[in-house]
């Protein structure tokens, strides 16, 4: 009888051990605070600089691309070219930046590639003038470029020969996430037929989230296998390999009429909201600060900061 309560009690301490890490997937904002940039302006957030107190900022309509400081609002410019805040990259050591900037001759359009050296400011150009330029896209400190002639991926501004990095890239192909890994290139279309937007990697590679149709968001593996329907939520990024954050957003036709930062939990299997307020759309937020801290920007140019603990 002692051994079978003991058991019991084992067993009960298992189970409630388990319901705790089950329960540890839930995100507690632990304050939120504006960062106002030196010139007063309007911004719309672009990006973050890993393992730094800097985010990547862009003007209206993605022109221009700068540095900007949270704790100052400082400001350093690193372009002034069209489209340069459109899905920038940055590299794992956080040394570069990547950028596409964009110009029309002949109403069409030519796409070129710089890598900015944070350290020293130089640019060094990577792609000149081509047509269907990708923008760029980072695996650690690995750089896949890709245009309509071309595809290669470059390393520390060397060329890799062929097959021989063990990097994994992601892009988007003519609306449908392809998967490079090596010599390998795998299209995907994990839901069908569709255009497919905002895709990304797991932080492990082992999973592939994306929206589709501009519907719900899913997570599949590698393979395409659908693993996850995570419902609506725009803008996805991942916080881990556990959590999902992004927004649910409302327009009228014509604008936005509001929007509120969301989260998703894989092992919960349930979506939550973030953020309540009435007099701010939160939009395309950022995971930060080593996934403690998420920045995000609002309809109205204003970029913030979110400070969270994961429990």
């Amino acid at each position: 009888m002692a051994i079978h309560n003991e058991m019991r009690t084992i067993i009960l301490l298992i189970l409630f051990l388990l319901s705790l890490a089950v329960s540890a997937q839930q995100i507690r904002v632990k304050g939120v605070s504006r960062v106002k940039p030196e010139d007063k302006g309007s911004y719309i957030l672009s990006g973050v600089m890993p393992g730094s107190h800097y985010l990547l900022v862009s003007g209206e309509g993605y022109a221009g691309l700068s540095l900007l400081d949270t704790r100052r609002g400082r400001l350093r410019v690193i372009s002034g070219e069209p489209g340069a805040g459109y899905e920038p990259a940055v590299t794992a050591d956080g040394k570069r930046v990547l950028y596409r900037s964009d110009n029309f001759e002949n109403n069409r359009k030519y796409s070129s590639v710089y890598s900015f050296n944070i350290a020293t400011g130089d640019k060094q150009l990577m792609v000149d003038k081509e047509r269907g330029v990708l923008p760029p896209v980072v695996s650690g400190d690995a750089i896949l470029l890709k245009s309509d002639m071309m595809m290669r991926v470059e390393q520390s501004g060397k060329i890799l020969l062929k097959g021989t990095g063990g990097e994994t890239f992601l892009v988007i192909e003519e609306m449908m996430p392809v998967l490079y890994r090596g010599e390998e290139r795998r299209p995907l279309m994990p839901n069908g037929d569709g255009f497919y937007i905002w895709a990304s990697l797991s932080p492990d590679e082992s999973m592939i989230l994306y929206n589709y149709q501009g519907r719900n968001t899913y997570i599949c593996d590698t393979s395409g296998k659908v693993m996850h329907d995570l419902g609506l939520i725009n803008a996805p990024k991942w916080l881990d390999n556990t959590i999902v954050i992004g927004m649910d957003d409302r327009d009228d036709g014509h604008m936005i009429t509001g929007s509120e930062l969301v989260y998703y939990s894989l092992q919960e299997k349930k979506r939550r909201v973030l953020t309540n307020t009435e007099n701010r759309s939160e939009m395309f937020p950022l995971p930060f600060g080593n996934g403690k801290k998420i920045a995000f920007s609002t309809d109205q140019g204003e970029i913030y900061v979110m400070k969270i603990r994961v429990r």
